[in-house]
């Protein structure tokens, strides 16, 4: 399993298989489930597509990565979907593998 990084401080931020979905020409990541990120209280406004979205910012360096989507007011979108986070790719990067027949430390 690869683990995603914050390009800028290297905290850890999300499972690659946890992505479900790349979109505009491979900018964009949506994942199912991230971690350590701080939702900021803007909210953006798609009317074109009728979502509702919050910024999302890595917990330790405050970069701007994504979005998360708090609101799909349009039934016919197939994505991204509520509670989804479409993250910017470029500003992840691979930071290691774990394997599933890793020993577990004691």
């Amino acid at each position: 399993m690869e683990i995603l990084q914050c390009k800028n401080c290297s905290t850890v931020i999300a499972v690659a298989n946890d992505c479900i979905r790349v979109t505009m020409k491979e900018r964009h990541g949506i994942f199912l489930k991230c971690v350590n990120l701080a939702e900021v209280e803007r909210e953006y406004r798609d009317p074109s597509f009728s979502i509702l979205a919050t910024d999302v910012k890595c917990v330790a360096c405050q970069a701007f990565l994504g979005y998360k989507i708090q609101r799909v007011e349009d039934p016919a979108i197939e994505f991204p979907k509520e509670g989804q986070f479409v993250m910017f790719l470029h500003q992840l990067d691979a930071a290691f593998q774990v394997h599933a027949n890793d020993a577990a430390p004691p």
